[in-house]
C-alpha cells in the first residue's frame, strides 16, 4: 500500500462494494436511453412532472436556509476553526483556489445560461409579464442573477464544511460523504447505510454532470460548424468528446496540482480575455446600466422571486427555473463539498465560505452581465432576432447566432469552442476525480485515487453524456439534472447536521487559533 505525507498508509483499490452497484445501475439508464429513446424519454418526463409540481417547493425551503447558514457561518465564531494546523498555509494560492472551485462549480453550463436563459425569459417570461414587453426585459436579468447567486453558490459551501473538517480536523482516511455523515451515522456510516449513500451521491453526481455536457456538447458543435461552415451533426459532437477526453486525459496524467489547477487557471484567463473584449467592443453603457437595474431590481424583489410558485395560474415557470435550479445545485452540492474539501487545507471556515461565495457569483455575475447584458441588447435592437432562432432552432442555435453578431464574432467563437471544450474536460476531470475518492478503499491525507480508477468514471461519465445527447433537447437535461438534486437532499441532510454535531463533541469552539 502507498504510504502518505503523513506516515499512514492508503488502499486505493476500489471499493467494489460502491463500484459495482452504481456502475450497473448507469448503465441500465445508458442503455435504456439509447435503446429505447422515445419510450425512456416519456417515462422521465412523466415521473419529472409529478415530482416538480409536488416536492419541488421543499427545495426553494432549503435554497433559502443554505443562504442562512452560508452567512451564518462566515460571521459567527464557528468562522475561525481552521482546516489543518494552526500554523498551516493554504495549499493554493487564492487565484488558483477560486479558479478550480468556479469552473467545477458551474463548468461550461455558464456560458450556454447567460445567452439562452434571458432569451427564455423574454419569450416566456416570469410574474405574468407579456413576451418581449418591457416588463419581460426587467424581469429577464433579473432572474438570471437570483439564479446564478444566492441559489447556487451556498449549497456548495455549506456542503463544504463538514466534509473538511472530517478530513483535517478528524483526519478520517477517506474523502466520503458517508464519513462526514459518521456523527450521525455511527458505526452505519461504514456499513450497509454508508455504502447506499456513496451510491446514491455517485448516481446522483453522474446525472447532474451528464446535464452539464449534454448542454455543452451540442453548443460547441453548433458554434465549430459554424466557424468551419458545415452543418452540426452527431460525428462532430463525438469529435468534441474525444477531443475533451483528449485534454481530460493529459490532466489525469499530470495529476491534480498540475492537471486540474492549470487547466482551472488558464481556463479562468480565457474567459476574462473574452469578456473584456465583450464588454469594450459591445454596448458597454447598455451592458452597466443594464446589470445595475436588474441587481437592484433583484435586491428589491429577492423573496418574491425566490418563494415564486405561481400556484394561482398553475404557470411553469418557477419550476422550469428557480425549482430546476435548486435542485440542479443541490445535486452539485456534495461533489462540490468534497472538491473544495481536497483543495481547502489551511484555509478557516471564514476563508472557505466568504472567498467561495464571493468569487463564485463575482465570476458569474461577471460572465451574465456580459454576455447576458449583450444578448437583451441585440433582441431590444434588432440586431439579431435571437428569441426567433431559438424557437425555431433550439439553445444552441440561438447561441451561435448571438455571439456571431458579435464585433469579430468568428474569433469569439473559436473563442467560445476553445473554452468550453475546456471547461467540460474540467468538469470531467473533477468530477471523476471526486468519484473515484468516494469510492476507493482508504485514501489517507496526501495520497490520490489511481490514474486507471479516474479513467473508468470518465469513461462511464461519457456513455451518461451520450445518453442524455442521444435522447436531446433541454427537457431530459433537465430532467437528469432534476433527478440529481432529489437524490442528493438526503446525504447533504446528514452532512449538516453532522457539522453541528462534531464542533459540540470535539469543542473545536474552544481551541480556535487567534484572530487575525
Amino acid at each position: 500500500m502507498p504510504t502518505t505525507t503523513n506516515g499512514d498508509q492508503a488502499d486505493l483499490r476500489p471499493d467494489k462494494l460502491i463500484l459495482i452497484p452504481a456502475t450497473l445501475v448507469l448503465i441500465a439508464i445508458i442503455a435504456c436511453s439509447i435503446l429505447f429513446t422515445e419510450s425512456f424519454e416519456q417515462v422521465l418526463k412523466a415521473t419529472y412532472a409529478v415530482f416538480t409540481h409536488t416536492t419541488g417547493t421543499w427545495y426553494l425551503w432549503v435554497t433559502v436556509l443554505m443562504m442562512i447558514l452560508s452567512v451564518y457561518f462566515m460571521f459567527s465564531k464557528y468562522g475561525r476553526i481552521k482546516f489543518g494546523e494552526d500554523d498551516e498555509k493554504p495549499e493554493f494560492n487564492n487565484y488558483s483556489w477560486i479558479a478550480m472551485m468556479f469552473c467545477s462549480g458551474v463548468a461550461g453550463a455558464v456560458m450556454f445560461w447567460s445567452i439562452v436563459e434571458p432569451l427564455f425569459n423574454l419569450s416566456f417570461p416570469p410574474k405574468f409579464a407579456e413576451p418581449l414587453s418591457r416588463q419581460s426585459y426587467e424581469w429577464a436579468m433579473s432572474y438570471v442573477l437570483l439564479h446564478w447567486g444566492p441559489v447556487t453558490w451556498p449549497w456548495y459551501m455549506v456542503t463544504a464544511l463538514p466534509i473538511c473538517y472530517m478530513f483535517y480536523k478528524r483526519k478520517k482516511p477517506v474523502l466520503r460523504i458517508s464519513t462526514a455523515a459518521e456523527p450521525v451515522l455511527g458505526e452505519r456510516a461504514n456499513g450497509g447505510i454508508g455504502k447506499v449513500i456513496e451510491i446514491f451521491f455517485i448516481i446522483g453526481l453522474m446525472f447532474s454532470n451528464a446535464a452539464v455536457m449534454g448542454v455543452s456538447v451540442p453548443i460547441v458543435n453548433h458554434a465549430l460548424a459554424a466557424t468551419l461552415g458545415i452543418e452540426p451533426s452527431f460525428t462532430l459532437e463525438l469529435i468534441i468528446l474525444a477531443v475533451s477526453a483528449a485534454i481530460f486525459t493529459a490532466s489525469v496524467s499530470l495529476g491534480l496540482k498540475k492537471g486540474i489547477k492549470l487547466l482551472s487557471d488558464a481556463n479562468v484567463l480565457i474567459a476574462l480575455t473574452m469578456v473584456a473584449f465583450c464588454f469594450v467592443a459591445g454596448p458597454t453603457v447598455f451592458i452597466v446600466d443594464n446589470f445595475t437595474s436588474s441587481f437592484g431590481h433583484m435586491l428589491n424583489n429577492f423573496f418574491g422571486m425566490v418563494f415564486w410558485t405561481d400556484p394561482y395560474t398553475k404557470g411553469t415557470f418557477p419550476q422550469d427555473w428557480t425549482i430546476f435550479y435548486a435542485l440542479w445545485m443541490a445535486s452539485y452540492g456534495p461533489f462540490m463539498g468534497l472538491f473544495i474539501a481536497r483543495i481547502s487545507r489551511g484555509r478557516t471556515v471564514r476563508q472557505v465560505v466568504a472567498m467561495g461565495l464571493a468569487g463564485g457569483i463575482a465570476g458569474s455575475y461577471m460572465i451574465h452581465a456580459v454576455f447576458g447584458g449583450y444578448t437583451l441588447w441585440a433582441q431590444l435592437n434588432g440586431v439579431v432576432d435571437a428569441v426567433g432562432v431559438l424557437g425555431a432552432s433550439g439553445g444552441p442555435a440561438a447561441l451561435v447566432a448571438v455571439l456571431s453578431s458579435m464585433p469579430a464574432g468568428s474569433i469569439v467563437l473559436i473563442g467560445y469552442c476553445v473554452f468550453s471544450t475546456i471547461f467540460l474536460a474540467t468538469s470531467v476531470d473533477s468530477c471523476a476525480y471526486v468519484i473515484s475518492c468516494s469510492a476507493t478503499t482508504r485514501l489517507a491525507l496526501g495520497s490520490e485515487p489511481t490514474r486507471g480508477h479516474r479513467f473508468y468514471w470518465a469513461l462511464v461519465q461519457a456513455g451518461l453524456a451520450l445518453a442524455a445527447i442521444t435522447l436531446g433537447g433541454l427537457g431530459p437535461v433537465k430532467i437528469f439534472a432534476n433527478f440529481a438534486g432529489a437524490l442528493m437532499l438526503i446525504p447533504i441532510a446528514f452532512v449538516v447536521v453532522s457539522w453541528f454535531k462534531m464542533v459540540r463533541e470535539d469543542k473545536a469552539l474552544h481551541h480556535l487559533p487567534p484572530e487575525d
